[in-house]
C-alpha cells in the first residue's frame, strides 16, 4: 500500500500528460480516469484525442479486470464531487482498492480528474499513499476547457452541459456550496474560478507533490527531475518520459486574461475571505466554517429547484445534439 500513486488535477491540466508518463515505464500500472461516468462504455468505443499527444490507448491496463463491471459505479464520477475526511463511501473505497489489487507485482497508479476535490477523504482512506497534484494557470485552463465549444455565447454560458462537466458540477457542489447555482447572464469563468480556488487549497494540504504544467513541464523539464528524484528512475527512464513530453495546441490559445475575468477572480477572493475559505478550508470542516461564519454564508441560499431545471435544460439540449448527429449519419448513407 505504500507504493501507491495518486495522480490528481482540473481537466485539461496536463493529467492526461502525467498519466502517460508513468504509463510508458513497465513497472506501473496506470489506470487512465477510473472515474469516468461512462468508463465501461469508453474502454469499447473510446479512441485518444488528436490533442493527447503521443498516446495510442487510453485503456489498456483494464483489459484484464474481468471483474470490473461489479466494482465500477458512474455515480463515482457525478455525485459528492466533494468529500471530506470524516465522510464514508465504502463502494469507492472498494473499487480503489480492486484497481490497486489488480496493478499486481506493478506499482498501481490511479489518474483522477474527479478527485482533486475530495483530496481530504482520499487522504484519510490511504494515508500511505503520494498524491501528486498537477496545476495549470486558472485563466488558460478556462479557455482550454472551453475550445471546443462553438462560438464566444457557448463559452461564457455556465449552463452549458459542456465536455468538462463544468455546470453539472456545480449542479452538484451547490448543495453546499450554493453561489455555484446558476445566475443569468453569469460568465462560465465564475464557476470555473470558484472550484479552482477550492483544488487549489485542497491540494497544497493534501497533495504530496505539487508540478505545473507550464513551469514543471512547458517552460522547463524540472517536472521530470522532480519524479525522477522521489521514484528514483534511473537516466534511460528519464529519457524515456521527456521524449514524449509535447507542448499541447491548446498553449497556442490566447492566454491573456480579459478584465471581466479579472474582476470575477478579484469578487471571488474577496468572497473566499469572507466566507472563511481562505483561512479554514480544508483544515476545518466545512459546517463548523459555516457556523463561524454564519453571516456571510446566510446571504446565499439553495434552491433545488434552479438545479433542476438547469440539468433538464442541459439533458435537453444534449439530446438535440444526437438527434442532429444521427440525422447528418443517415444523409450520408
Amino acid at each position: 500500500m505504500s507504493k501507491i500513486i495518486f495522480l490528481s488535477g482540473r481537466f485539461r491540466s496536463g493529467t492526461s500528460m502525467l498519466w502517460n508518463i508513468f504509463n510508458q515505464l513497465p513497472e506501473y500500472c496506470a489506470y487512465y480516469e477510473p472515474l469516468h461516468p461512462n468508463l465501461i462504455s469508453h474502454i469499447q468505443h473510446v479512441k485518444p484525442k488528436e490533442d493527447h499527444l503521443d498516446i495510442d490507448d487510453y485503456w489498456r491496463n483494464y483489459l484484464h479486470l474481468t471483474e470490473l463491471k461489479e466494482h465500477f459505479s458512474n455515480r463515482f464520477g457525478q455525485q459528492d464531487i466533494f468529500l471530506e475526511k470524516h465522510e464514508k463511501w465504502i463502494e469507492l473505497e472498494q473499487y480503489i482498492r480492486y484497481l490497486i489489487t489488480s496493478a499486481g507485482d506493478k506499482t498501481p497508479v490511479l489518474q483522477f480528474n474527479r478527485m482533486d476535490l475530495r483530496l481530504s477523504w482520499l487522504k484519510n482512506t490511504f494515508p500511505n499513499a503520494t498524491i501528486i497534484h498537477i496545476n495549470r494557470n486558472v485563466f488558460p485552463l478556462w479557455v482550454s476547457s472551453r475550445r471546443h465549444l462553438n462560438n464566444n455565447q457557448d463559452k461564457k454560458n455556465e449552463s452549458h452541459p459542456d465536455a468538462y462537466d463544468l455546470m453539472q458540477w456545480s449542479a452538484d457542489l451547490s448543495l453546499k456550496f450554493p453561489m455555484l447555482q446558476t445566475v443569468k447572464n453569469r460568465s462560465s469563468y465564475y464557476r470555473h474560478y470558484f472550484i479552482w480556488k477550492l483544488s487549489q487549497l485542497l491540494a497544497k494540504s493534501h497533495a504530496d507533490i505539487h508540478l505545473n504544467l507550464e513551469q514543471d513541464f512547458i517552460q522547463s523539464q524540472s517536472g521530470v527531475d522532480i519524479l525522477a528524484r522521489k521514484f528514483g528512475w534511473n537516466t534511460d527512464q528519464q529519457k524515456t518520459v521527456k521524449e514524449i513530453i509535447q507542448k499541447p495546441e491548446s498553449l497556442h490559445s490566447e492566454t491573456k486574461i480579459s478584465k471581466d475575468c479579472s474582476e470575477i477572480e478579484k469578487s471571488i477572493n474577496k468572497m473566499f475571505k469572507k466566507l472563511g475559505l481562505d483561512k479554514f478550508f480544508p483544515s476545518s470542516p466545512l459546517n463548523e466554517i459555516k457556523l463561524e461564519k454564519t453571516k456571510a454564508w446566510n446571504k446565499y441560499s439553495y434552491h433545488a429547484d434552479l438545479n433542476i431545471q438547469e440539468l433538464l435544460d442541459g439533458m435537453k439540449y444534449q439530446k438535440d445534439e444526437l438527434t442532429a448527429f444521427n440525422n447528418r449519419i443517415e444523409s450520408l448513407k
